[in-house]
């Protein structure tokens, strides 16, 4: 995931790195997201409440394909950027960039 935000971020014109750095700041609240599931998965299981391990799969599975689907609509934002004023892009948001 690193190195697709530090390409995005070589890519992104200077005016637009804010963008990169949010998504920065997204995945590091993701992390300590993770971080104190995973502390108080443990503090359950010394007091020996069972973690489901189905469950514990998916909530790590979802936390991955989250920061996926960020990386993928910051990179569709991106080339967004990267073809403005190229009437023959097709933009990914209608809306604008």
């Amino acid at each position: 995931m690193d190195k697709n935000l530090i390409e995005l971020q070589q890519r992104i014109p200077d005016q637009h790195k804010d963008l990169v750095k949010y998504t920065e700041h997204i995945f590091c609240a993701i992390d300590q997201y993770v971080e104190e599931h995973r502390r108080l998965v443990a503090a359950d299981a010394i007091a020996g409440i069972k973690p489901s391990g189905i469950m514990e799969k998916g909530f790590y599975e979802q936390m991955l394909e989250f920061k996926k689907i960020l990386i993928k609509e910051l990179s569709k934002t991106v080339e967004d950027i990267e073809h403005k004023g190229d009437k023959n892009w097709n933009k990914n948001y209608k809306d604008g960039i």
